[in-house]
């Protein structure tokens, strides 16, 4: 997906990844928009995706203490 519809779709506790290097998420509960924080170079590119903790279950969401 393209970088202004990743922004768009993007939950506020989601962040977007390009699929190339899904390690470097860019969260958007953060002062400072999206836009500004992503390089503008990755921004031309349509490979984006979302990342959402809630579906991880290697997520803090579904890590229990005994």
């Amino acid at each position: 997906m393209k970088f202004v519809d990743a922004v768009i779709s993007c939950h506020v506790r989601s962040a977007i990844y390009r699929e190339v290097n899904p390690s470097n998420r860019y969260y958007k509960n953060h002062t400072i928009a999206l836009e500004k924080r992503v390089p503008e170079s990755d921004q031309a590119f349509d490979d984006w995706k979302e990342y959402d903790p809630r579906v991880d279950v290697q997520g803090s969401l579904f890590m229990f203490n005994d």
